[in-house]
C-alpha cells in the first residue's frame, strides 16, 4: 500500500551505492501535438541526481528534432525529495502525499523554457507490488516481487492518473496545459545496464476514466517490436480503480515512435477495455537516462463521443537495442 511517506527518502543500506528514488510527470497540450516529461532520478547514498525535461510538439524520429531538452547530471541530491529545487531550475514540492505535488521549471538557457504545474491524482496511486491492486503479482525463488521487466520495476513503484493544469512557455510561447495522464514514483536498487524493454501506456478520458498497462517488450529477428505480455497495469472508472489480469497491444510506427495503437484489456472483475489511439505528436525521448531510450507518442483516444489524450511510451535499453538491432549484435547472434 502507498502511504504519504512514499513521497520521500526510503530507508535503505548507505553502502549500497546504486539505490534509487525516481519520479516522472508527464504533460501535454494536445490542441498543439505537445508532449513533455519531467523526470528526476536521485541516488541519496552517493549524493547525486539527474533531472531531465523535455517538451516537443508534433512528430520527430531524430533528437536534434525535439523543440527543447535539457538533461543535467551529477548535481547533489536534495535533502529531501517531497520538496526540493535543483542547479537545473527542476523544483518538485508535494503537496497532498502521496496524491497531489506541483512541479516547476526553468531552464537556464533564458527563454527555453518554464514550467508551473500541479498534478492531483484521480484515485489512489497504484502499488506495483500490493496484491490488492495487482493480480499478477509473483515472487521469485527467494520471496521478492518479479514483475519480469529488471530491477528498474521490481523494487518500490507507484502510478497513477491526474489532472494536470499550468503553464508552459517554450521559445516564446505560452501555452495553457490542462490534461489527464500518468506520473510513477520508483525506489530501490537499480544497476542501470539496459538489457531489457518495457512499455509504459495509459488512456485517459476526462476524470471519469483511466487505463493504464505495463507491458514486456521484444525486438524479433525482423526487427519488429512486440507487446509480449501485460505484467502490471489497472482501470480506473468514477474514482474506483481494479486491476488488469490480461491486455494485448499492437503498434504501427514511423522509425521507432508508435503513431497508433490497439489496446484491449480485462480488468479482475471481467470487463473487457478496448481502445485505438491515433498519435498526434511523438519522438525519442534519450534523455532521462543514458542507458535506455523512450519512444514515446502523444496518443488520442475517443469512446461515446468523449475525446482523451495520453502518453504510450516505448522504452528499451540500449544495450537492448544494440544486442538485438547493430550491426555486432547481428553478426553475434549469427543473423
Amino acid at each position: 500500500m502507498i502511504t504519504a511517506e512514499d513521497m520521500d527518502w526510503h530507508p535503505s543500506d548507505p553502502a549500497q551505492q546504486n539505490w534509487a528514488e525516481t519520479l516522472v510527470c508527464v504533460f501535454s497540450v494536445p490542441e498543439a501535438g505537445i508532449l513533455g516529461n519531467a523526470y528526476v532520478l536521485a541516488r541519496p547514498n552517493v549524493g547525486a541526481a539527474i533531472s531531465s525535461v523535455v517538451v516537443h510538439g508534433g512528430f520527430a524520429t531524430r533528437v536534434h528534432e525535439i523543440d527543447f531538452a535539457d538533461p543535467q547530471v551529477h548535481m547533489p541530491a536534495p535533502e529531501k525529495f517531497s520538496d526540493f529545487t535543483l542547479p537545473s531550475g527542476l523544483s518538485l514540492h508535494v503537496d497532498d502525499a502521496p496524491r497531489d505535488f506541483s512541479v516547476r521549471y526553468e531552464s537556464n538557457a533564458p527563454g527555453a523554457c518554464r514550467l508551473d504545474l500541479r498534478f492531483e491524482a484521480i484515485h489512489e496511486p497504484y502499488d506495483t507490488h500490493d496484491t490488492a491492486h495487482n493480480p499478477l503479482m509473483v515472487t521469485d525463488a527467494h520471496g521478492a516481487p518479479d514483475t519480469g521487466l529488471g530491477d528498474v520495476w521490481n523494487n518500490g513503484h507507484m502510478d497513477a492518473v491526474g489532472h494536470v493544469t499550468g503553464t508552459l512557455e517554450l521559445r516564446g510561447e505560452t501555452y495553457q496545459v490542462d490534461c489527464y495522464d500518468g506520473m510513477d514514483r520508483s525506489w530501490g536498487a537499480r544497476a542501470e545496464v539496459g538489457q531489457a524493454g518495457a512499455a509504459w501506456i495509459h488512456v485517459t478520458l476526462g476524470p471519469d476514466y483511466a487505463l493504464h498497462v505495463g507491458m514486456a517488450l521484444r525486438i524479433d529477428d525482423d526487427g519488429t517490436v512486440v507487446y509480449d505480455s501485460l505484467r502490471f497495469g489497472y482501470v480506473v472508472e468514477h474514482g474506483e480503480m481494479v486491476g488488469l489480469t490480461s491486455a494485448t497491444v499492437t503498434a504501427a510506427r514511423i522509425d521507432m515512435v508508435a503513431v497508433s495503437n490497439h489496446i484491449v484489456a480485462t480488468d479482475a472483475n471481467g470487463k473487457t477495455h478496448e481502445f485505438r489511439g491515433t498519435a498526434v505528436g511523438g519522438y525519442p525521448w534519450h534523455q532521462f537516462s543514458p542507458a535506455y531510450v523512450c519512444y514515446q507518442s502523444l496518443m488520442r483516444y475517443e469512446r461515446d463521443g468523449v475525446v482523451g489524450h495520453a502518453e504510450h511510451g516505448d522504452i528499451f535499453g540500449l544495450e537492448y537495442l544494440g544486442r538485438r538491432m547493430s550491426a555486432a549484435g547481428r553478426r553475434a547472434a549469427g543473423r
